[in-house]
């Protein structure tokens, strides 16, 4: 019998599973950093690799498929929360712009091949820099806001849903020669 690829009752192993999972590795993905093909490490997860016992199975699969799990609540309450940071607005971004000086040159552009100018007549003095920093503020998303009220809130998406009922179905479909402009007139009509 072949020499396995991981000691799979290492805790090291688990551990390098949770970190890949929180680092929003697929399972494909992490199979592949284990040197794992895809079907194995899913068939690992799920408790049924062939050259695992039933006791083995049952004991690694469900730990591999918690520490999966709990890696990925991990990245996602992250992502959730500069999710929803980003909803809210008020991120201060930060700029800076720097101008630098310029001085007449001694040869007043006359020399073409002026060192120092390069014929321009104007010579540049990084010495003396003048930095404009900025900050601005980042107003609310209200489309993420509008998202995250309605997969969250009942009251929000029975609102939402009554407004979609409302609202007025303009045919698309071309083949049936429907002309929009006299459809729009129609309706205009009607109201």
């Amino acid at each position: 019998m072949a020499k396995p690829k991981h000691d799979y009752d290492n805790i090291d192993f688990f551990k390098r599973i949770e970190a890949l999972a929180m680092n929003g590795y697929t399972d494909e993905e992490i199979a592949n950093e284990l040197d794992l093909a895809a079907d194995v490490f899913g068939a690992m997860k799920n408790g049924n690799y062939q050259g695992w016992n039933e006791e083995e199975n049952k004991r690694r699969g469900s730990e591999i498929y918690r520490v999966l799990a709990h890696g990925r609540t991990r990245i996602n309450a992250l992502v959730r929360s500069a999710y929803l940071k980003g909803a809210f607005g008020g991120k201060k971004t930060k700029s800076k712009i720097v101008k630098y000086v310029q001085d007449k040159c001694y040869c007043m552009g006359q020399d073409k091949k002026c060192p120092k100018c390069g014929g321009t007549g104007w010579v540049v003095l990084t010495d003396k820099a003048v930095v404009q920093e900025g900050e601005t503020e980042l107003p609310p998303n209200m489309q993420a806001l509008a998202m995250w009220m309605y997969h969250h809130d009942p009251e929000w998406r029975k609102v939402e849903r009554k407004q979609d009922e409302e609202a007025i179905d303009i045919p698309t479909d071309i083949n049936h020669g429907v002309d929009i402009g006299k459809w729009i007139e129609k309706e205009v009509s009607n109201d």
